[in-house]
């Protein structure tokens, strides 16, 4: 929940507009974050986008004024070489394994 929400309250708090992409491993939560949302933010400044790699590599093609990405090395790359196509600064958040 952190991950998803913390860049959104930077966003909230710099007066920018953000669109969340959640993850579709996490359909409950996508969801009641997408009813919940246009209830207490602006929704022409702050939309959730549910859906599957078709949705998200849509989101990619836009121009975006900064990416945040946060998940496994495999779809970072591909995040990474459309970000690079519009030149869009991009924080990537990686999961790794504990080791203990």
């Amino acid at each position: 929940m952190i991950l998803s929400l913390q860049p959104l309250y930077g966003a909230i708090s710099a007066g920018c507009c953000a669109v969340l992409k959640l993850s579709e491993f996490a359909p409950n939560y996508a969801e009641l974050l997408a009813r919940l949302l246009p209830q207490y933010l602006d929704n022409s400044a702050y939309q959730v986008v549910l859906g599957e790699v078709a949705q998200a590599a849509k989101l990619l093609e836009l121009q975006w004024d900064h990416i945040f990405y946060t998940g496994n090395g495999r779809v970072a790359r591909i995040i990474a070489a459309a970000a690079a196509k519009h030149l869009t600064p991009l924080t990537l958040e990686l999961g790794g394994k504990s080791p203990v």
